[in-house]
């Protein structure tokens, strides 16, 4: 039900939503974790309730049972099987579970009342008044029979002149666009930060949040083109393959160059050596990662989600997914060759769009 409702609602549609959803998710969990059993309501999943039961089918059966409970963890001292006859349903707990029942109808309800996919009567009235306010231009008609023969202008050499640095900008330009003016001041904050901190909370708290925040701009690559219906044209003009995605590429780097920079600033000041090496293997595996999954799937979401959750397992300590050196050395090793790996993976991908 609160996923319906995310859908409906305007400003939690696209990739905002999908981080607030994923954050909020933790909390629900965190919250029925710690405060779940002195409040039942606020034990969504039930955890307590299991706990409680099956906590003390394990104590009869295993006198040393400390009574902790933690799911898909081998860390408890039960080493075998026992009884277990399922929840007691008292009153209460079926009040409880009802209420939260209830909770999903009502949100699931108040979607409904917000849903207007097909009534495009309700959209943004701020939309209407600019479409109504600015006339329309006259386009005289085109003299044009059919015996006439269509001629397409040639590209000059002017025109084919291989302009990196331009398209570049334009990249980068393409990414930025929209961003309003407290998106740069946070940004400028964080770079502030990561100055004055010291190499240890910059590697551990301080670069991991600054890059975390420009995510939504990572995640248009590779397939802003196809969810703007913008391909014929980028994929028309000359040598998109060798020209348009490495600039892309470039572009996503130079965001991670710039939100970083802070960071690097002040690792290379402490002579921190050793940081700088996962700081070099996680800006080159943020651009990559997301370029090749905008590619291949076309959307932003799957970057959104699983880089989020990269971060989530990262920052909880799993050395496996800390591409930016939390808690670990970064694993340079593995996420260098796999962010080259990436960016093959892009340009098959690129390919296999220009040849359908």
């Amino acid at each position: 039900a609160l996923a319906v409702l995310f859908e409906c609602v305007g400003f939690t549609q696209g990739g905002f939503g999908n981080l607030l959803y994923f954050f909020l998710f933790g909390l629900v969990i965190s919250l029925a974790v710690t405060s779940g059993k002195e409040n039942p309501l606020l034990d969504l999943p039930g955890f307590h309730t299991l706990s409680e039961s099956m906590g003390a089918a394990a104590k009869a059966a295993y006198p040393g049972y400390d009574g902790s409970f933690v799911l898909g963890s081998t860390g408890t001292p039960i080493l075998g099987t026992f009884p277990w006859s399922g929840v007691t349903w008292t009153a209460n707990t079926i009040l409880i579970r009802l209420m939260i029942l209830c909770l999903g109808i009502i949100l699931a309800l108040v979607s409904s009342i917000l849903f207007d996919r097909f009534d495009t009567s309700r959209r943004k009235m701020g939309r209407t008044k600019n479409a109504a306010s600015s006339p329309e231009p006259e386009i005289a008609p085109a003299k044009q029979t059919a015996s006439q023969p269509v001629r397409l202008t040639p590209l000059t050499k002017s025109t084919s002149h291989f302009a990196f640095i331009r398209i570049l900008v334009s990249e980068l330009k393409l990414l930025l666009k929209g961003k309003h003016w407290w998106w740069y001041v946070i940004a400028g904050g964080l770079f502030i930060v990561s100055l004055i901190s010291k190499p240890e909370d910059v590697h551990a708290f301080i670069l991991p949040i600054t890059w975390l925040w420009p995510v939504l701009i990572w995640s248009g690559l590779g397939g802003r083109e196809i969810r703007n219906n913008t391909q014929q044209l980028v994929f028309s003009s000359a040598a998109p393959l060798v020209r348009q995605l490495p600039a892309s590429w470039l572009a996503g780097f130079s965001i991670a160059l710039l939100t970083g920079g802070g960071a690097v600033l002040k690792l290379s000041i402490a002579g921190d050596g050793v940081g700088l090496l996962p700081w070099i293997s996680a800006a080159l595996f943020i651009p990559s990662f997301a370029l090749a999954a905008g590619v291949w799937s076309n959307s932003n979401k799957l970057f959104e989600v699983a880089f989020v959750a990269m971060w989530y397992l990262a920052m909880n300590g799993l050395p496996e997914f800390d591409f930016f050196g939390a808690t670990s050395n970064g694993n340079p090793g593995f996420y260098i060759p796999l962010s080259l790996a990436l960016i093959l993976a892009a340009f098959i991908g690129r390919a296999r769009q220009l040849q359908n």
